[in-house]
């Protein structure tokens, strides 16, 4: 079952979340998982294997619940199984089609024109996030604002970013809680000094394999909106 729409989708009262758990590389682990999760009345949707070296592996696992209060006993339940550690969850989590990416980057070079905000509105369901900017910097490398955000988004005012303009993961604080949020990730946008952020205001951090991948789509991405990022000033 693959699903559409945003991160913050419902559909008849069952949520999307993400687990993200590293276990060991073994025959039979994935089974002690599903047995966990089910055990725990949760479906699987999806797994995602993010790396696997020296004998454990990282896996996000995309599993159906009802609300955070199931999502917290199908974590429990992943606990309990011998030589696995819970490392973050995403909840509500985006949709997982397998080719949300790619469709997006199809919509940007099919309009350039409108490829900006085409990139900042679809990347949180496409690339893992709950909300997205482009971020701007100035010619000494500082921060100098925010062109344009996605839906669920603070307001610009919120954006207060102290990392250089490189691919890598960052912290962000929430406005509201004034914590950082659970995962942030700075994408560069081709050779102007402007950046893809996404956010995850709960959750995993971003891997180092989904760096990897948002890297190769900002490259794809920032050839079809030079034009309109030479253009573009802070909102």
């Amino acid at each position: 079952m693959l699903w559409g729409g945003t991160s913050r989708d419902v559909i008849g009262g069952i949520v999307l979340a993400r687990v993200r758990i590293n276990v060991a590389d073994l025959p039979g682990t994935l089974g002690r998982v599903a047995s966990a999760i089910g055990s725990a009345g949760a479906d699987i949707v999806k797994v995602n294997v993010l790396e696997s070296e020296a004998g454990r592996a990282v896996d996000d696992v995309f599993v159906t619940v009802r609300d955070g209060a199931h999502l917290d006993r199908v974590a429990d339940a992943l606990r309990s199984i011998a030589g696995t550690t819970l490392l973050g969850t995403q909840y509500p989590a985006p949709p997982v089609a397998g080719h949300a990416d790619l469709e997006l980057l199809g919509q940007v070079l099919s309009n350039p024109e409108r490829g900006l905000q085409t990139l900042v509105d679809g990347a949180p369901g496409a690339l893992g996030a709950d909300w997205a900017a482009i971020v701007v910097y100035d010619a000494t490398g500082e921060f100098d604002g925010v062109i344009t955000m996605s839906t669920h988004a603070p307001g610009p005012e919120a954006v207060t970013m102290r990392s250089a303009l490189r691919l890598g993961a960052v912290r962000l604080t929430s406005p509201d809680t004034g914590e950082p949020y659970g995962g942030a990730a700075l994408v560069p946008l081709g050779t102007q000094p402007v950046g893809l952020l996404l956010v995850r205001e709960s959750g995993p951090d971003f891997h180092l394999s989904e760096l990897y991948r948002l890297e190769q789509i900002g490259a794809i991405a920032s050839h079809a909106v030079q034009a309109t990022l030479l253009q573009a000033p802070p909102a």
